[in-house]
């Protein structure tokens, strides 16, 4: 045996060894019954533990299968001597997996770090002053009282994520009051006087590296039967997959998205049947407070548990058989498990459902219509057969993005014609979904042909995989397509993938000695040299791809540059650069460049009245001030940026109008944009009264 494969062959080897007992004058083997079938096992290496025929055997065949205590015979001292020599090299192994078991997961964890410290540490601006990108501008703004803390407790719980009462009309109802004091709470003056932003961005990497380590563990529960190697080999691939896939970059690198990898986390912590149920119900609690997104893990969560449960039962001895004994790893003694698990159950589920009721009830559950907008979610208000199909593409798109296979690129805004609408059944971007249905429904068949436990394994995948339920299209969100949605299901792609990984290390390509499929044994270097470089490009092409990724979100520019790439006719992030070019950036300074992107934005979706308000920006810098009337009155007019607009409005006016010189035709002017505004008021003040006759002509029915 070379020192190359030494440790994997021994790995199961010892573990058997260390029921082999001294006897008197000999050795001994405990006969164990096997808790399940291991597909690959070393039993091979087992008929190198001497031992001594017994006299009491009355057959050879009983001499293999049940070898007792013997007595001594010639030859018995260098059998003695070999079993010794034996259990040393055992013993050393042991100590080499126990010492792998402890270094590598710290490993893995500081490389989760120091994955995302890199991005976040590549400038020295990034330390002292980092620039605020996209939401980021509303967490570390000083108006935002909730974070300052300058607002009450019970304001952060009556308040949405960006501030504003959850019963205002203009509220997302996005309610996430545990991640807004999370902001509050750690902030750079409490922590060493670092600034703000760096801190919240550095939170989130230690939530992210956290939430890769309970990836890894579950996935030691969910294949609990696996040896020492195995077992290490699943947890290192797991955790890896995890902290590095691509579409995590947004909510670790963008400290806003802080509550998405938040509510992950504590659902990860609420997966262990063994922890106490007020850990769970707290976790729970917690994760409803983070995000909306919890409710919708809470499916997978019920799923992993169980089989967790009932796996640990198939991995302890079945007792000796009696008429009312249930056989472990029988569907009935799935049933058992689900019995044992109904008070947790009803716990974790009450839950919900008062989480669900109480925002009903609160009307805060389902976002107005007026909020969501075709430049973020052109989807929602399709109907009929397009409907369907389109968010058939676009959740075959999440899915594909959750396995690594993304189809349509980065970007941080996917809107307005950025994925096209599916007209008909004939588009060949159907081929996407339905090669996902095909899979999902092979892969099922399989499952059941091979028993009860790669069914269940695999319904736990597809449980993780329902998490994407908000894109479906069933109920109403703000955003269509978003790398944010995709975390909580690649929760269980890293863990059964990190599962095949340590399959494919330690047992494929092995070659058959002996008879029956559990008789392997593993090849040398050669086979085992091209794989675990395999595995090593792997992660290293994940490495420098998500790299790659959280450099973009350090900085606007870079951020949107990558976005036009993927999504060239997405109105909103056209909007967003040309703002870095009218005065964003001091040394981009570009009106031309600005304005051009502007007019793109306005050609791609003319109903994306937020164009005026910029164009106006840019049209007063140039001097052009009837082209800034004009787009300013727009401006004014439009939900998304009357607040701002206003104020500018007022102040305008006031001064142009008191020019002595000038002041009469400004006057005469601003005459002319006021009755726009007065007649677009009284329409939207009709149109009110309308639709309140309606509801209480509805009620009254």
């Amino acid at each position: 045996m070379t020192n190359g494969d030494g440790l994997c062959r021994f790995a199961s080897a010892c573990e058997q060894h260390d029921r082999i007992i001294p006897g008197t004058g000999s050795t001994a083997i405990v006969p164990v019954v096997p808790t399940r079938t291991r597909e690959y096992s070393w039993p091979t290496y087992l008929s190198k533990i001497p031992t001594m025929a017994s006299t009491n055997n009355s057959s050879k065949d009983n001499n293999r299968a049940t070898p007792n205590v013997g007595t001594a015979s010639p030859g018995g001292n260098d059998q003695i001597t070999a079993h010794s020599s034996y259990a040393y090299k055992c013993k050393k192994n042991r100590r080499r997996i126990r010492a792998a078991s402890v270094a590598l997961p710290m490993l893995t964890h500081a490389l989760s770090i120091a994955l995302y410290l890199r991005p976040l540490t590549s400038s020295p601006h990034l330390l002292s002053n980092p620039p605020p990108v996209l939401d980021e501008a509303h967490i570390v703004s000083d108006g935002n009282a909730d974070v300052r803390g300058t607002s009450s407790l019970s304001d952060v719980f009556r308040n949405d994520y960006w501030g504003r009462p959850m019963n205002s009309p203009s509220s997302h109802k996005s309610w996430r009051p545990l991640a807004v004091l999370s902001f509050r709470w750690l902030k750079g003056a409490n922590m060493f006087d670092w600034n703000d932003l760096f801190v919240h961005r550095l939170i989130n990497v230690l939530l992210h590296a956290a939430t890769a380590e309970t990836c890894s563990i579950v996935a030691t529960m969910i294949f609990p039967n696996l040896d020492a190697m195995h077992t290490l080999i699943l947890r290192t691939a797991t955790k890896l997959l995890f902290a590095l896939h691509p579409a995590h970059v947004e909510v670790v690198a963008n400290a806003a998205n802080r509550p998405h990898i938040l509510a992950v986390l504590m659902s990860s912590i609420m997966l262990d049947p063994s922890n106490h149920l007020l850990l769970v119900v707290v976790a729970q609690i917690a994760g409803l407070l983070s995000s909306e997104t919890a409710i919708f893990q809470l499916p997978a969560v019920l799923a992993t548990m169980t089989v967790i449960e009932w796996k640990r039962g198939t991995a302890t001895p079945t007792p000796t058989p009696t008429p009312t004994t249930i056989r472990r790893g029988t569907f009935q003694s799935f049933l058992s498990t689900m019995v044992e698990l109904v008070p947790r159950y009803f716990i974790m589920i009450a839950l919900g459902l008062s989480y669900l009721i109480g925002r009903k009830y609160f009307d805060t559950l389902s976002i107005p219509d007026g909020l969501i907008r075709n430049a973020e979610n052109p989807f929602y208000s399709l109907t009929g057969q397009t409907r369907v199909l389109t968010y058939a593409l676009l959740l075959a798109i999440h899915f594909g993005k959750a396995i690594l296979i993304d189809p349509i690129g980065f970007s941080h805004e996917y809107g307005f014609e950025c994925i096209r609408n599916v007209v008909e059944p004939t588009d060949i971007r159907l081929l996407a979904p339905f090669a996902v249905y095909v899979v999902v429904g092979l892969v099922t068949l399989l499952c059941n042909r091979k028993g009860l436990e790669p069914t269940l394994a695999w319904a736990v995948a597809l449980a993780w995989m329902l998490t994407l339920f908000p894109v479906s299209g069933f109920i109403k969100v703000g955003t269509s397509i978003a790398d944010r949605i995709v975390v909580a299901s690649t929760f269980a792609f890293a863990i059964f993938v990190g599962r095949f990984l340590s399959y494919f290390l330690l047992d494929f390509g092995n070659i058959l000695v002996g008879e029956g499929r559990e008789h392997r044994r593993p090849r040398r270097l050669f086979i085992l040299v091209p794989k675990v470089l395999a595995v090593l490009a792997l992660f290293a092409a994940l490495s420098a791809r998500t790299n790659r990724r959280s450099l973009e979100w350090m900085d606007s520019l870079t951020l949107l540059e990558s976005s036009l790439v993927s999504c060239p006719r997405s109105a909103k992030s056209n909007l967003e650069i040309s703002k870095i070019y009218s005065g964003l950036y001091k040394e981009k300074f570009d009106l031309g460049k600005a304005i051009s992107f502007l007019e793109k934005a306005e050609s791609i979706d003319p109903s994306y009245c937020d164009v005026h308000q910029q164009f106006a920006h840019c049209h007063i810098q140039q001097g052009k001030y009837l082209e800034f009337e004009e787009r300013l009155t727009h401006a004014v007019l439009c939900p998304f940026t009357m607040g701002q607009s206003v104020p500018l409005w007022q102040r305008y006016w006031k001064q142009v109008t008191s020019d002595p010189r000038t002041g009469e035709q400004a006057k005469r002017r601003m005459d002319k944009y006021q009755a726009i505004v007065n007649e677009a008021i009284r329409q939207e003040a009709e149109r009110e009264k309308a639709q309140q006759v309606a509801a209480s002509s509805s009620g009254a029915t």
